[in-house]
């Protein structure tokens, strides 16, 4: 393991309704005070286009350059997250890539969302490009969510053990696929880094 912790700032979305008490923090609660790893997160809740848009914000700045790691817990569908209630919820990997545009050098975006990474290389290449991210990370079909959530788990551990670069990201793939093949096959989740 790097010695230097990989933060986590993890943007959430309503699951199932106001009621529902889902949430993906008690996995960032469980690296924080795991052992070895005492990763430190910020979780925060989003509703609205407007919450999702500042904390991105937050993140994109210099200030969160200890936290590298992007992940965003929402519904999915391929290219895209859910964000908020109701029609026109669904913000694209084009719409997020223009609001990161150049601020995500060193850092890694995992989408814990159904089918988000279910396009074609190209769109993910562009991505990338624009984002300066060194790999997205994600599922290319709608998954269970106790199996996503332990791959979810393994994927943001095995984050901290590597660099964020070419060589680095492939030994988090070695890692993921030697220790979880059945999960990674199964959820169908992805890395794609960046190319240059």
């Amino acid at each position: 393991m790097t010695n230097k912790k990989k933060g986590i700032f993890c943007l959430e979305g309503d699951w199932w309704g106001v009621r529902d008490k889902t949430s993906v923090e008690p996995l960032l609660r469980l690296l924080e005070t795991m052992g070895d790893y005492k990763v430190p997160y910020f979780h925060h809740d989003v509703a609205t286009h407007e919450e999702f848009d500042f904390y991105l914000n937050k993140w994109r700045g210099k200030s969160f350059a200890s936290h590298p790691i992007l992940y965003l817990a929402f519904h999915g569908e391929p290219g895209g997250i859910a964000v908020g209630e109701g029609r026109n919820n669904t913000l694209a990997l084009d719409d997020l890539a223009q609001r990161l545009e150049g601020a995500c050098k060193r850092r890694v975006i995992h989408f814990g969302s159904c089918s988000t990474l279910d396009v074609h290389g190209n769109e993910l290449n562009s991505f990338l490009r624009r984002t300066g991210a060194c790999a997205v990370l994600g599922f290319r079909t709608d998954v269970d969510w106790p199996k996503s959530a332990a791959l979810d788990l393994l994927v943001l551990a095995y984050l901290q053990e590597v660099s964020f670069e070419k060589r680095g990201m492939r030994k988090f793939w070695r890692l993921l696929r030697e220790n979880a093949p059945g999960l990674q096959k199964n959820l169908e989740f992805r890395m794609w880094p960046r190319a240059d």
